[in-house]
Order: C-alpha cells, then sequence, then structure tokens
C-alpha cells in the first residue's frame, strides 16, 4: 500500500494538518514528522541542506529506505522536493502545494540579502522572531489565531488542530513549542541554490499553485518548472489553502497518487 510522507509548512507542526490526513485513503501509510529544525543534531543551515538531511534520517527510521511519494506544502514543498533530487532512488513521486521558489534572477537578491544580514527585510522572519508565545490557558486562543491574517480562512478543525500540536500547557500558561526563533531562521535560511538542483528530478512531480498566493515571480517558477519537468495545476485558493480546504486538498493528493501508481504496475 502507498507510503506518503507529508512536510508541513514553516511554523505549522505536522498535526495542523489532520482534517486533510483523515480525508486521505485509509489504506494509506501517512507519515510525517511533526516538526522540522528542532532536532538538535540537524540545527537550521544554509539552503535547508540539515532539514533535507533530517527528512532523510527521519523516512530512514519509518520505512527502511523504502522508496515512498512526497508532498509538502510551502517549506515542506521545497524540502520535499531538494530530498527528491537528493536520493531519487528513495521516492516514487513528488506533490508540491505551493512552494516559495526563489528562481532566476530572484536568487542573486536572497543571496546577497543573506549576505548583509537583511533577510527579515524580505522573507516572513521579521513577523515570525516576534511572535506570541505565551497566554493564559484560559484565554479563548482559538478566537486570537482566527482574526489573524493568516488564519481568517482556515478552516476552523484546522486552527483547533494547530493549536494542539503548536502549543502545550505549562502550569498557568499556555506556550508555543514551535520555537519563534526556530521558525525565523528557516526564514532566513531560505535556499537560493535551487538551480543546483537542474536535471535532478527523476520522478513524476506536480506542482499546485494557489490562485490568489503570490509567494513566487511567475517568472521564476515557469523557469524552475521547465528546469525540472514539473507538471503545474491552480487551486482556487490562497497560500494556506491545504488548511483552508483539507478535504478538496486530499482529493487532489488522492488522484494524483492513483494515476502514478498505475505507471508503476
Amino acid at each position: 500500500m502507498p507510503i506518503v510522507h507529508f512536510a508541513h509548512a514553516n511554523g505549522f507542526p505536522a498535526q495542523s494538518y489532520a482534517a486533510l490526513f483523515d480525508a486521505l485513503p485509509k489504506t494509506w501509510t501517512v507519515l510525517a514528522k511533526p516538526k522540522f529544525g528542532h532536532h538538535p543534531n540537524y540545527t537550521v543551515a544554509g539552503n535547508w541542506t540539515q532539514q533535507v538531511e533530517e527528512l532523510a534520517h527521519f523516512l530512514a527510521d519509518q520505512v527502511n529506505n523504502e522508496p515512498v511519494w512526497l508532498v509538502g506544502h510551502s517549506f515542506g514543498a521545497v524540502l520535499s522536493f531538494m530530498m527528491a533530487c537528493r536520493y531519487p532512488h528513495r521516492v516514487l513521486g513528488l506533490i508540491m502545494l505551493d512552494p516559495p521558489i526563489v528562481y532566476g534572477f530572484s536568487r542573486h537578491v536572497v543571496k546577497l540579502a543573506k549576505l548583509f544580514g537583511m533577510m527579515d527585510k524580505i522573507t516572513p522572519s521579521k513577523l515570525a522572531k516576534i511572535r506570541r508565545t505565551c497566554w493564559s490557558k484560559h484565554d479563548n486562543v482559538e478566537a486570537y489565531f482566527a482574526v489573524k491574517p493568516l488564519f481568517k480562512n482556515m478552516d476552523k478543525r484546522c486552527i483547533r488542530d494547530y493549536i494542539k500540536s503548536a502549543t502545550s500547557i505549562e502550569g498557568d500558561d499556555r506556550k508555543l513549542t514551535f520555537k519563534r526563533d526556530i521558525e525565523a531562521d528557516i526564514f532566513r535560511h531560505f535556499p537560493h541554490n535551487l538551480h543546483t538542483f537542474k536535471g535532478r528530478l527523476h520522478c513524476p512531480a506536480l506542482l499546485v499553485q494557489a490562485k490568489q498566493s503570490s509567494v513566487t515571480k511567475e517568472a521564476d517558477l515557469r523557469k524552475f518548472l521547465r528546469d525540472n519537468s514539473i507538471t503545474r495545476t491552480f487551486f482556487d485558493g490562497g497560500h494556506m489553502f491545504p488548511l483552508e480546504q483539507p478535504e478538496r486538498v486530499a482529493d487532489v493528493i488522492s488522484a494524483t497518487l492513483r494515476t502514478w501508481e498505475q505507471s508503476y504496475r
């Protein structure tokens, strides 16, 4: 039966996507590393190199290098792409859900921003580093998040699952467990080297782009798709669409992987 690994968006632990996972076929084995960047052996480093190894190690432990299908959202989509390129014998296929791609001329801008310590000016790290991390355990944190721009269109189940997976009760407080400095560091080390993977993707791949998203310049995306022979389709929603319409996204994933499975038989 299919083994699928889902890689989360930065700042959103895997169980934030529980509603999506529940909508996938029950016969599938769905794996999802709870959160990236928090293990002391895989600290966040340039171009997310360590996070690729973190994913590779997790899968080796879980399935003993058996080939898997990779699905990822945002940060997790780019991470899954790099994993598929570095370990082609371990990946059957790849679905990227609205990945932020830096390619073409944009990669030079990001490279310079890293060099001069200006990533906080061009990425969400400037918001992540000041993110609120503590509430009273009696606070209505669902209401707190529901009005935030990033959360306002999310399915309420997904907001509740995010709260369960990204916070914990400690005494009289509820504290954020996805560390904000790690979230900020992941944004700061955004890979500008995706061009070096050209020609290294050897599995079927689909990029699902959100129609109301602007995380990637169209010129960069077109060149990335062409260089890596990746098919693109569009989804009516914003960047967080897997948490806004989990069942519809699960349908896209299920239909795509079932089609690809036929080619391996």
